[in-house]
């Protein structure tokens, strides 16, 4: 995304809580997003805007979870309003949790269930932010990050990749079991065959989180794929890449092997058996950048550099 809006002529200010990024032409200011006005001590430097992106992405209730997601936005607000400047807040598509059906960026029901502990947290701070007494905010929620639509380059190192990183272990296990050379298992996983998962590319999203900035608008934006794949191209990409016979199936007595994989990606599994439509039409006024679909090469190449990193 910095690239993105150094290329808009942004001057860019990173908040650094570690290792700075190794990118020519910003400036950067050492901070922790945990702390009241981000723990900036000295020269506060004057900045026009806020763009919020740190977080932790787990599934699992960690003590760093609330810390980071929750008190991280609610400091990002604090320090927003008193400086009387805007807030570009990084959310996510899950936010709205287990609810069906098509979803509008202003949706976001009080009483609905989640498939984790992480949309709880990203839920609980839009709450925060659009229950703030005058903070000028706009919420973006992009959906899962995959690589680079041009060069299928390796995404961060969860979500998706769990799933990867599942099934070729469960493969893994099979040929060390049986004591045979690389074998092509049948490996079937539980969910809906025709079910969709929203998969963009990271600088298509990253593209449209600039455009959204770059018009400086107010309101809550979705950042996905509108032409999300089905579990039936994923499986058949991994098969590929894998060497296996990946196989999504609604009703699963899974073999030794398949209980493996399950346990593996048990955090991934509730998001293999559907999820809302996400509407995205209020974005395309602001943004030229489409993702158009995500062809099975695209799709393939990506788990094959996924499975270098296993």
């Amino acid at each position: 995304m910095v690239p993105e809006l150094l290329k808009d002529g942004h001057e860019v200010i990173a908040l650094v809580h570690r290792t700075p990024p190794d990118l020519a032409g910003i400036a950067v200011v050492r901070g922790d997003t945990t702390l009241p006005g981000f723990g900036i001590k000295d020269n506060v430097p004057r900045f026009d805007a806020i763009v919020h992106g740190a977080g932790v992405v787990s599934f699992r209730d960690k003590p760093d979870l609330h810390l980071a997601n929750v008190v991280g936005a609610a400091n990002a607000a604090n320090l927003a309003v008193e400086m009387g400047i805007p807030l570009f807040h990084i959310s996510t598509a899950y936010v709205t949790g287990r609810v069906k059906g098509i979803v509008g960026p202003e949706d976001l029901c009080l009483t609905q269930a989640f498939r984790n502990p992480y949309e709880q947290s990203k839920f609980n701070a839009e709450l925060h932010i659009r229950n703030k007494p005058y903070l000028k905010y706009t919420v973006i929620r992009p959906s899962i990050l995959v690589g680079d639509s041009k060069v299928g380059g390796i995404p961060p190192m969860s979500g998706f990749f769990v799933v990867v990183r599942g099934l070729y272990l469960g493969k893994r296990w099979l040929e060390e079991k049986m004591g045979l050379p690389p074998i092509e298992p049948h490996l079937r996983l539980k969910g809906d065959p025709a079910a969709t998962i929203n998969l963009i590319p990271v600088d298509t999203a990253a593209r449209q989180i600039a455009d959204i900035v770059k018009a400086n608008v107010r309101g809550t934006y979705y950042v996905v794929n509108e032409r999300p794949p089905f579990m039936t191209e994923l499986a058949q990409a991994a098969s590929c890449a894998l060497g296996a016979r990946v196989e999504i199936v609604p009703d699963l007595e899974p073999n030794p092997a398949e209980r493996l994989v399950m346990k593996l990606i048990r955090d991934i599994a509730p998001y293999m058996s559907g999820e809302p439509v996400f509407d995205n039409s209020t974005t395309w006024p602001f943004t030229s950048a489409r993702c158009e679909g995500l062809t099975p090469d695209f799709l393939e190449t990506t788990i094959r550099r996924m499975l270098g990193e296993v």
